[in-house]
């Protein structure tokens, strides 16, 4: 599944790599009692399901070479805008958080960056309190179900 990309012109690698990177960072943080990949059957019987949200607003492709040549240019840059969503589609959370590569790295470890800061916002965001236990998947196209 994919990340919607808006009108970005986001390269399928990138979209693949913010989906798994988003998958194992939410998986990090153990705010959820469990992060289901999209299409996950097992998601339909979560009471208290989440949905992730996720739309590219702005990419930067960079430049690895202009990276390790000098310190001013070539960094890979990435801005999402994340709505965590009820399954009514009642919004509990939305921001817009960016990740990138400055210095070192492959151009891929902005999605990295972009995952971790995710989950992150996610983390120390006031969400309201479930009846039971959270439940999280993640959704492809404009969905990520935490």
């Amino acid at each position: 599944m994919q990340i919607d990309r808006g009108d970005a012109n986001l390269e399928p690698s990138f979209q693949i790599a913010i989906y798994e990177n988003l998958l194992d960072e939410l998986g990090k943080i153990k705010r959820f009692k469990q992060v289901f990949r999209d299409g996950d059957r097992r998601a339909m019987n979560e009471a208290n399901l989440l949905i992730l949200k996720t739309t590219v607003e702005q990419y930067t492709p960079g430049s690895e070479t202009r990276r390790a040549v000098t310190t001013v240019s070539g960094a890979t840059k990435l801005s999402v805008r994340s709505q965590l969503c009820t399954r009514d589609g009642h919004i509990v959370l939305e921001h817009t958080v960016h990740g990138n590569v400055r210095f070192l790295g492959s151009n891929l470890r902005a999605t990295h960056n972009l995952a971790h800061n995710v989950a992150k916002t996610i983390n120390q965001a006031s969400l309201p309190e479930p009846s039971l236990p959270v439940s999280a998947a993640v959704r492809s196209e404009l969905d990520f179900v935490p």
